[in-house]
């Protein structure tokens, strides 16, 4: 039997990359984006439905995310989806789905980078 784990998302930085020293030596960008869905309601209305998604960046791929990707700007990305559980401040249990991007298992591409940055070719 196949299986296969693996998202491709197109939509816009939700907030600059934070960007983490693992306990390994290695680091990792982590970031939000939102991808955005459109149409029209019954009544012929303009209706959108906004999704966030986690996005945790591995491997040589961090140093790209650290200086090309801002809050705003239009990126795809491709990995595998991955959940995980932690056990917030409070000691309460949580779970966050993630968009995990490592090696050769996922990419990021900057589409266009957010208007008004200098050299983005957009103006505010």
């Amino acid at each position: 039997m196949l299986n296969m784990n693996r998202v491709t998302l197109i939509g816009h930085v939700g907030r600059d990359p934070e960007i983490r020293d693992l306990a390994s030596g290695e680091r990792a960008a982590v970031f939000s984006m939102a991808t955005t869905e459109r149409w029209r309601d019954r009544e012929g209305q303009p209706a959108e439905a906004t999704e966030w998604h986690r996005v945790v960046v591995y491997g040589a791929t961090v140093a790209a995310v650290e200086t090309m990707l801002r809050k705003g700007g239009a990126v795809l990305v491709e990995g595998r989806i991955a959940t995980r559980g932690y056990q917030d401040r409070e000691g309460t249990e949580r779970t966050v789905t993630e968009i995990v991007v490592a090696g050769r298992q996922g990419t990021v591409n900057v589409l266009a980078a957010r208007r008004g940055d200098p050299g983005s070719g957009f103006a505010e």
